[in-house]
């Protein structure tokens, strides 16, 4: 049996669960043994072990070759990146796990409503004698966006869970912290302030360079998922009609539906003639074609008002393309070619 990639997936917490769910929706089902196993597989794809592992340590996991790649938070990544490493980004915007790295203070300070005002409030604690302390998991990326708005006076105190209640136990002023809806803020009584997002984040997928360049094999099975994934990004926004419309001939069916752009479809209607139970009727003819969802009811319109009958309309699981995009600039990104 060829060497299987090793492939880290998050054990814990919404980016854990949302992965699975991302996984499967892509017809990449996971199937682990049990809730408590840390081994997995992917019978979609051959030569692929999943491996489950804690978010923050994926990234040292796949830069140390211990893995070949990983699904890990682009704020972890950009976190623990190193000049230099063995690390690739595969796919930077997996499409989940949202959120943003922000900056939040105190409510009751009415006063502090953006970074010019955070500047003015640690000048003010050095005069006092004080020095600004701000709670963080994300201690590089939190001295990184300070330092480059010229506020460089503070105490990072690096803190792991509940951040938001830093400032009431005293260990703290302020935090900087990942913020999806903004209600547990409120709930410990702590607002954003204007042009404090540090990082917009979400899933990523990331590889390690030299054992991705090393096996064919590996990135075959890397290949197979990246076409899954990307092909599943590519259907989601799109619907599929199908109607029956009476005409001359194909080509008539297309000279009266080109009047309608709302069924323009991704490069033009496809139209088939109908085999009617009446062998002597040859007028019916099958229309199909991909549009917007959001456009559903405006192609719907369309179509009836061209003539069309018996609209169906389904989802597309996957639409592939001549090539997977993510894949060939993988090749780039490796300097190979296949």
């Amino acid at each position: 049996m060829a060497e299987a990639l090793r492939l880290l997936v998050p054990s814990k917490g919404r980016i854990g669960e949302q992965t699975l769910e991302f996984f499967a929706k892509c017809g990449l089902d996971v199937v682990r043994p049990n809730s408590r196993a840390y081994e997995a597989t992917l019978p979609t794809v051959a030569n692929v072990a999943v491996l489950f592992q804690r978010a923050w340590q994926m990234v040292e996991q796949v830069r140390s070759g211990d893995a070949d790649a990983g699904i890990t938070g682009f704020d972890i990544l950009s976190e623990m990146r190193q000049e230099g490493d063995d690390l690739v980004v595969v796919a930077a915007d997996l499409g989940y796990s949202h959120g943003q790295l922000a900056i939040a203070v105190p409510e009751e300070w009415i006063d502090v409503r953006t970074l010019t005002d955070l500047a003015e409030v640690a000048l003010e604690f050095r005069e006092r004698g004080r020095v600004l302390r701000i709670a963080t998991t994300f201690p590089s990326l939190t001295r990184q966006f300070l330092f480059q708005q010229g506020i460089t006076y503070f105490q990072v105190v690096q803190a792991e869970g509940g951040l938001e209640a830093a400032p009431t136990l005293g260990y703290a002023d302020i935090i900087v912290d990942l913020v999806s809806t903004g209600a547990t803020l409120k709930d410990n009584r702590l607002k954003m302030i204007d042009h404090g997002v540090i990082l917009r984040t979400q899933a990523c997928l990331i590889g390690n360079r030299e054992r991705l360049r090393a096996s064919s094999t590996k990135r075959e099975a890397l290949r197979q998922i990246l076409e899954f994934i990307e092909s599943s990004q590519r259907a989601a926004p799109y619907s599929t009609l199908t109607a029956n419309m009476q005409g001359d001939s194909a080509e008539a069916i297309a000279a009266t539906l080109v009047a309608f752009p709302e069924v323009g479809g991704l490069l033009g209607p496809t139209i088939a003639r109908v085999f009617a139970r009446d062998e002597q009727d040859n007028s019916w003819f099958a229309v199909t074609v991909q549009v917007k969802s959001r456009d559903l009811l405006a192609a719907v319109a369309s179509l009836r008002q061209a003539g069309c009958v018996s609209v169906s309309v389904t989802s597309p699981h996957y639409i592939f393309a001549r090539e997977c995009t993510v894949y060939q600039d993988l090749l780039k990104t490796l300097k190979l070619a296949e």
